[in-house]
C-alpha cells in the first residue's frame, strides 16, 4: 500500500494544509523555521505510528480555535490527518482471498483519524461491490438456479441471512409430500448463510470486513528527529521500568531498539551473563558502524564501543549497594588515538548511528513510511550530500521517505518534482503546503533558489572540462584563434573545453577552489605575475594538478609574458593600431619581454588591453588571414598543451 496524498487539518498551527501529493520514493518539505514542517510530519506520523503516540486535543488542537470549536461541538469529528493510499497487488489479493475477485472496485482508498476516536480509523472513500461478494459465494458453492433465483435481490452479505430465512420459508415442503430438490435447496441455503457468516467474521457488511483486512495492511509511520539521539550513558533500570505499549521518550525508544537489535533486554544486561550480552552488543555496533561509514565520509576512523558500569552507594548500615546499572556508549577515534563518550561526538555522526539503531527494527517490515525531521540540520554541506545518497540508495528502495529541510544542500535540483513548500500564512489561514512555487513568499522560496543558484554555478557555467583564464582578452584570443586554426586544418582547442574567466590572476586560486577538485580544471596564466605564486600554493594544497597549470612562458620561452605575447610583434601592433587609430611599428618598440608593456612605455600611458581583442573579434574576416605563421604556431602549441591536460574519458 503506497501513500499518494495526505491532508492535515486543525493540528497545531495548521488549519488546512491542502492536499499534499506524495512521491513514490522521496518527498521533500521545504520551509523556513516555524513554518509548520515539523507539525506536518508529526500529524502524519500519528496516523499509524510505530510507537504509541495518540493525538491529544489540549496539545495538538489549534489553541485559537479550541474554545469556539468546542462550543460548536465539532472537535471530536475533526480529522487532523486524512491519507489517501493506492493498493498494491498483494493488498487486492488479500481481499480476494476472503471474498473472491472483483469485490474491490477501486485500488484507491482514503483513510483518516479523528480527535474523538484516536484508536479507530475512518474510511470515507473505499469502493466495495457488496452484490459481487454475494455472487462470489454463490459461484463458489455452485448453487442451483432455484437458489439463485431466491437470492436474486440480495445486495450484500449483511442481508444474506434474512434472504435465506425468507427463501427457506417459501421452500417448505407440505406435510406428507417428498420434494428432494427442495430439501437440497434448504441445505444449500444454510451453507450460504454459514459461508456469509464466516466471511463477514462478525462484521455486518462486506465493506466493514474489507476495512478490517486493509487496516492490518496500512503502512506504519516511522518518525525520527534530533530528539531521538542515543544518549551516551543509559540507565538500564529506567528502560526496564517502561510499560510495553506505553509512550516513552524518543531517546528511550532508540535505546530499546538498539537492545532489541542485539537480541537482549535491560534485565539481561543487568544480570550475571553480561559478557555474553556485551558480545552481542559489540556485534551490533560493528554492523551499525559499517553501515554508517558506507555513507559517513567525514571521519571513517571512528569505532563505537559498549561498556557496562555500576553505580554503588553505601547504605546506612555501611554495606555497599548497587543503585544503578548503566550502558555506556563510547567512540574511539583511531585517527587521533583517543576515545570519548558518544554524546560528545558530532551531532551528524550521532544522528547517523542513532537513526540506524532506531530504524533497523522496522526496516525489515517493508511496510513503513520514513519521516525525517530536519535530518541535515547539523551536517556539513558535503555530509548533507552523503545523507541524500543514503536516502536515495538505502531508504527509498525499501520505503517511502518524507523529509523536511531549510538547507539548499538538501534539495536535489535534478529532482525538483519532489519539493513541496511549507509556509505559515497567519492565524486566519494557518500553515499550508504547496508545490506551486510561484505563489509562495520569498523567504520560503529561498532554500530552493539557493539550491538552484548553486546548481547553475556548478553546471550551467561549468562543464566537465574547464579552462580557467584571467580575463576577457584571454577568452577572445583563445576562442577566435582556436576556431581559425581548425578552419585552416591546424590544431585548436578540443570542443569539450569551456573557457571560464576568473577576473584576474589573483582570483584564480579562489575560483579553482570553488569549482571543486572533482571537476576537470586547467588554468592558463601569464608568466611572471604576482598571481602565479598563489596558484602554486593551490597546487601544493591539492586543489589543482601541477601539470594542469599552463603558463604563457612555456610557449614563448620567456620568463615574463602575457597572452598578447603569443602574437608576433607586428601582428599584435596591427590589432593595436586598428583599435586606437595609431601607426606604431615594431621598429619603434623599446626592448623587453612583454609587448603591452613595451607599447605603454613607448606611448607613455596605459591602454585598455581588451580593445585590440574586441577589434579582432569584430573584424575577424579581415584580420585573421593576415596573421603570420609564427603567431599561428604559438597558438597551436598552446592549444596542444592545453589539450594534453584533457582527460580522455568525459566526466
Amino acid at each position: 500500500m503506497r501513500l499518494t496524498e495526505f491532508t492535515v487539518q486543525k493540528f497545531r498551527n495548521i488549519l488546512d494544509s491542502t492536499a499534499v501529493i506524495v512521491e513514490d520514493d522521496v518527498t521533500c518539505l521545504v520551509g523556513k523555521n516555524e513554518s509548520g514542517k515539523t507539525a506536518t510530519l508529526q500529524a502524519l506520523y500519528r496516523f499509524n505510528p510505530v510507537h504509541t503516540d495518540p493525538f491529544d486535543i489540549n496539545d495538538d488542537y489549534p489553541r485559537w480555535r479550541l474554545i469556539p470549536d468546542r462550543r460548536a461541538n465539532v472537535i471530536d469529528t475533526t480529522a487532523p490527518i486524512t491519507a489517501r493510499f493506492k493498493l498494491d497487488p498483494p493488498d487486492v489479493q488479500a481481499v480476494a482471498d476472503v471474498f473472491g475477485p472483483d469485490v474491490l472496485t477501486s485500488v484507491e482508498v482514503t483513510v483518516q483519524r479523528q480527535y474523538g476516536s484516536a484508536t479507530t480509523t475512518h474510511w470515507p472513500v473505499i469502493s466495495v461491490n457488496e452484490r459481487k461478494a454475494v455472487e462470489n459465494i454463490l459461484d463458489r458453492l455452485k448453487v442451483t438456479d432455484v437458489v439463485k433465483e431466491e437470492l436474486a435481490n440480495t445486495v450484500g452479505l449483511g442481508s444474506v441471512q434474512a434472504r435465506v430465512d425468507a427463501a427457506k420459508a417459501k421452500l417448505v415442503v407440505p406435510e406428507g409430500e417428498s420434494r428432494p430438490e427442495l430439501d437440497q435447496a434448504v441445505v444449500k441455503l444454510d451453507a450460504i448463510a454459514a459461508e456469509a457468516t464466516r466471511v463477514l467474521d462478525g462484521k455486518t457488511s462486506a465493506k466493514d470486513r474489507v476495512v478490517t483486512i486493509l487496516a492490518q495492511r496500512l503502512p506504519q509511520f516511522f518518525y525520527f528527529s534530533n530528539y531521538h539521539f542515543l544518549e551516551g550513558r543509559i540507565r538500564l533500570e529506567d528502560l526496564a521500568a517502561l510499560v510495553p505499549g506505553q509512550p516513552a521518550s524518543s531517546a528511550q525508544q532508540t535505546a530499546l531498539a538498539l537492545l532489541k537489535l542485539a537480541e537482549t533486554t535491560p534485565q539481561s544486561l543487568m544480570g550475571d551473563d553480561y559478557e555474553d550480552r556485551k558480545a552481542e552488543l559489540e556485534a551490533v555496533s560493528n554492523d551499525l558502524s559499517s553501515q554508517v561509514f558506507e555513507y559517513w565520509t567525514q571521519n571513517p576512523d571512528l569505532r563505537v564501543e559498549f561498556d557496562m558500569d555500576r553505580r554503588i552507594e553505601t547504605r546506612p548500615d555501611g554495606r555497599p549497594a548497587i543503585v544503578g546499572h548503566f550502558l555506556d556508549i563510547r567512540v574511539t577515534d583511531r585517527r587521533h588515538d583517543y576515545s570519548n563518550n558518544f554524546s560528545q561526538r558530532s551531532s551528524g555522526f550521532r544522528w547517523f548511528f542513532s537513526f540506524l539503531a532506531a530504524f533497523s527494527e522496522f526496516e525489515r517490515t517493508k511496510n513503513v513510511v520514513v519521516l525525517l525531521d530536519e535530518p541535515g540540520l547539523t551536517l556539513h554541506a558535503k555530509a548533507q550530500a552523503d545523507f541524500l545518497r543514503f536516502i536515495n540508495e538505502r531508504l527509498a528502495p525499501n520505503a517511502q521517505v518524507i523529509y523536511t529541510t531549510h538547507s539548499p544542500f538538501m534539495i536535489e535540483t535534478d529532482k525538483i518534482e519532489r519539493v513541496r513548500i511549507v509556509e505559515d500564512k497567519g492565524p486566519d489561514v494557518g500553515a499550508v503546503v504547496s508545490d506551486q512555487v510561484l505563489t509562495v513568499e520569498a523567504d520560503s522560496l529561498f532554500p530552493l533558489q539557493a539550491a538552484l543558484g548553486y546548481d547553475l554555478a556548478q553546471h550551467l557555467f561549468i562543464g566537465d572540462a574547464n579552462l580557467v583564464v584571467e580575463g576577457p582578452s584571454d577568452f577572445v584570443y583563445l576562442d577566435v584563434l582556436s576556431r581559425h586554426l581548425k578552419t585552416v586544418g591546424r590544431t585548436g582547442l578540443e570542443e569539450r573545453w569551456r573557457i571560464l574567466r576568473a577576473g584576474g590572476s589573483s582570483n584564480v586560486p579562489a575560483f579553482v577552489t570553488l569549482v571543486g577538485r572533482n571537476l576537470q580544471v586547467t588554468v592558463l596564466v601569464d608568466s611572471g605575475t604576482e598571481g602565479t605564486g598563489r596558484i602554486q600554493a593551490a597546487i601544493s594544497a591539492g586543489r589543482l594538478a601541477s601539470d594542469h597549470l599552463v603558463t604563457i612562458g612555456e610557449i614563448t620561452g620567456k620568463r615574463n609574458g602575457d597572452v598578447e605575447d603569443l602574437f608576433a610583434d607586428d601582428d599584435y601592433l596591427t590589432l593595436y593600431n586598428a583599435a586606437f587609430g595609431r601607426s606604431v611599428s615594431s621598429a619603434h618598440l623599446p626592448p623587453g619581454d612583454r609587448v603591452v608593456k613595451r607599447i605603454e612605455t613607448l606611448e607613455g600611458a596605459q591602454f585598455d588591453h581588451f580593445q585590440p581583442a574586441a577589434t579582432l573579434l569584430r573584424d575577424q574576416t579581415t584580420l585573421l588571414p593576415g596573421l603570420s605563421a609564427d603567431t599561428l604556431d604559438r597558438f597551436e602549441r598552446l592549444a596542444a598543451r592545453i589539450n594534453s591536460t584533457l582527460s580522455q574519458t568525459p566526466h
